[in-house]
């Protein structure tokens, strides 16, 4: 493919930036690539509406062509109602293309277990992600969008036994320097597909303005360009709301200098001073918004209390490779935890007994049970299964938390840490583990013992099985609702 690339100009509308990035998915789909293309908000949104229309296109010349897979991912953090009318679309497209016998297949993306938000904060105690308490950036997006991503795009290439899958992307220059300088440090291109850490990947909308985008929806709202959906028209209703209903959104030209551009992201995100976005929707129309208001207070809390170091752990966690463990004022510490829990656990029993058209799903029976596994791994709780029993109080004996009011308490010190050395400390004291009399010779485990070699050593253990990430099953455990769930 190249910037010359041929393109079809149809007289009932005056967007050649799309027509070009429609040419350029058709071309992409009779060169035999399989596409994807991660599905979030406008902009992608955008360039999806290029993508099936390119699809469409291509399979009147050929009838083999695709599958394009539409992707978003769920983090469990990110706007509900949002995410909620992406899912919409999801449905909206599977229908077009069984209506035009088009290869379209829609997938909802979920992090790891373990990289969940909320097992994150809640089971681990791991900090709020802010420019100071990550270590690389935005490393939330690399654990809760690219992670889930990378794995989706080794499956497919598993699955079709090829590497020519392509990853199309909705990220334009024009969004911010950041932004455009991010783009050209992979090389992407408009144009043709470049191999970045992702994978091939294609910004399929990288030269288009925002009054581009905009004036894309126009025209499809006026029936000039044809689209996979009749509910694109809400996109305007859903940024106009983010933006405080100041901007009208009327794109095409009259957009041009208008601040359309409301972003949004994760409802706990502190990587920004305050989530306007969301903020500026619960005000405009608090009736379809309003739910979310409690995770804003929550957002609040966590930001406030942040360097409030009571509610830190000093207990060590890291081992170096000589055998240190660092221990200072370090994760969230089991009581700040346990309160979190009941905070989150009251919003979403709250959202779910009002009968709402959202709800709020931060903590299901996997996440509870990744949890209560932290906590019981790390030790330290009054009593056994403290966050199945909090949940109990809750859910069943109907206790609320409210969240309390706080001030914003400021880094006072920076907390210095001692380095102890645990390997030596447990050398000299010889403790008796797995490898002990019950699996010798003729012991009465004997039966679940498993040998393995390590630098030539035989070593002893009980059997285990490994799965590829860590996971909770909850098939044929659990029935019922939440309502039913663990009735003491």
């Amino acid at each position: 493919m190249n910037t010359a690339i041929d393109y079809q100009y149809i007289d009932s509308h005056d967007h050649d930036q799309y027509e070009f990035a429609v040419a350029r998915a058709q071309q992409l789909f009779l060169d035999g690539w399989r596409v994807s293309i991660g599905f979030s908000g406008k902009d992608s949104s955008a360039a999806c509406v290029c993508i099936v229309e390119g699809l469409r296109r291509a399979k009147a010349i050929r009838g083999d062509v695709g599958p394009l897979h539409v992707v978003t991912t769920n983090t469990t953090l990110d706007n509900m109602v949002l995410h909620d009318y992406m899912l919409t679309l999801h449905d909206d497209l599977i229908e077009y293309g069984r209506q035009h016998d088009l290869p379209i297949e829609c997938h909802e993306l979920k992090p790891a277990l373990s990289s969940l938000p909320v097992v994150e904060f809640v089971g681990r105690g791991k900090l709020l992600r802010t420019p100071e308490t990550s270590s690389n950036g935005r490393d939330c997006a690399l654990d809760w969008k690219i992670k889930p991503m990378k794995t989706f795009l080794k499956s497919l290439s598993k699955k079709y036994q090829t590497d020519k899958i392509c990853s199309i992307s909705g990220s334009r220059d024009d969004e911010s320097n950041v932004r455009k300088g991010n783009l050209k440090k992979r090389g992407e291109t408009a144009h043709t597909p470049v191999m970045t850490d992702l994978g091939w990947t294609l910004a399929l909308i990288k030269e288009w303005s925002l009054s581009d985008v905009w004036h894309l929806f126009e025209l499809i709202d006026n029936d000039d360009i044809e689209s996979f959906s009749d509910n694109l028209r809400f996109m305007k209703k859903h940024y106009s709301a983010s933006n405080g209903g100041a901007c009208d959104l009327f794109a095409g030209k009259l957009a041009a200098n208008k601040s359309c551009g409301s972003r949004f992201g994760c409802v706990l995100c502190a990587q920004v001073k305050e989530d306007n976005s969301l903020l500026n929707q619960i005000n405009i129309d608090p009736k379809q918004y309003g739910f979310m208001r409690p995770l804003n207070d929550l957002r609040t809390y966590m930001v406030n209390t942040l360097y409030d170091f009571s509610k830190r752990s000093t207990l060590g966690r890291k081992l170096t490779k000589d055998g240190y463990i660092k221990v200072g004022l370090n994760q969230y510490s089991l009581e700040y935890r346990m309160d979190l829990l009941r905070y989150i656990l009251t919003i979403q029993q709250d959202t779910y007994e009002s009968g709402g058209n959202h709800t709020i799903d931060l903590i299901d029976y996997r996440e509870l049970l990744a949890i209560q596994f932290a906590w019981s791994k790390e030790g330290g709780e009054e009593a056994p299964g403290m966050a199945l029993q909090i949940w109990h109080d809750i859910v069943n004996n109907g206790q609320r938390y409210p969240i309390p009011k706080t001030t914003l308490v400021e880094k006072s010190f920076t907390p210095t840490y001692t380095y102890f050395p645990l390997m030596k400390f447990v050398e000299s004291n010889q403790p008796v583990g797995l490898d002990d009399e019950g699996i010798q010779a003729g012991g009465k485990f004997k039966e679940i013992e498993r040998m393995f070699n390590r630098n030539g050593e035989k070593h002893r253990v009980i059997r285990y099985t490994e799965s590829s990430s860590f996971n909770v099953v909850t098939n044929g455990v659990f029935q019922g609702s939440w309502h039913s769930l663990l009735k003491f």
